[in-house]
């Protein structure tokens, strides 16, 4: 019994140290706004994550990371291209596809970096159908991002970067 409670005491005390926000310095709500989602995809299909920020050196820049997670390869990726109400954006990666082996869980891992104007967000406010392909090595995984039926977490993400922008867009 005592042995019960001493672990039992161990892991509260670990849960609550690792539960406790060290904020070393602070930063605007617009500096540190970033997003992350996943797109739709069925259940047999590989799902893209995909991390939008403001891109820290140059503030009227999106840095968006794509990343694809597989049991059985690792992808190149690219290129990528949102198809907005069928509007083409097409965008080059900034540097080589990083690939790196995190567990026997999630072995193989593919990530790159892209950057994207902030005039693309007012290309999706009000869009209707958005869709997102990602051009590798193995072939182009194409998945919606937004349809007048079904919203990703990705799309939503981008509603809370959309609505930080101005009302009017710069000229």
């Amino acid at each position: 019994m005592k042995k019960v409670l001493c672990l039992l005491s161990i892991a509260v005390m670990t849960s609550g140290c690792t539960s406790l926000q060290n904020s070393q310095t602070t930063t605007t709500a617009i500096d540190h706004l970033a997003t992350a989602g996943s797109l739709n995809c069925k259940s047999n299909e590989i799902c893209p994550n995909v991390v939008v920020e403001w891109d820290k050196q140059q503030k009227d820049q999106l840095k968006v990371d794509v990343a694809l997670t597989s049991t059985y390869q690792y992808y190149d990726i690219t290129a990528m291209t949102f198809l907005v109400d069928g509007k083409s954006f097409n965008y080059r990666p900034t540097e080589k596809t990083q690939q790196k082996y995190i567990s026997k869980l999630i072995p193989k891992h593919s990530a790159n970096t892209f950057v994207l104007p902030s005039s693309f967000l007012y290309e999706l406010r009000g869009a209707k159908n958005v869709e997102l392909s990602i051009e590798t090595d193995k072939g182009i995984i194409q998945r919606s991002v937004y349809t007048p039926t079904q919203s990703s977490t990705l799309s939503k993400n981008f509603a809370r970067l959309i609505a930080s922008l101005p009302k009017q867009q710069p000229q």
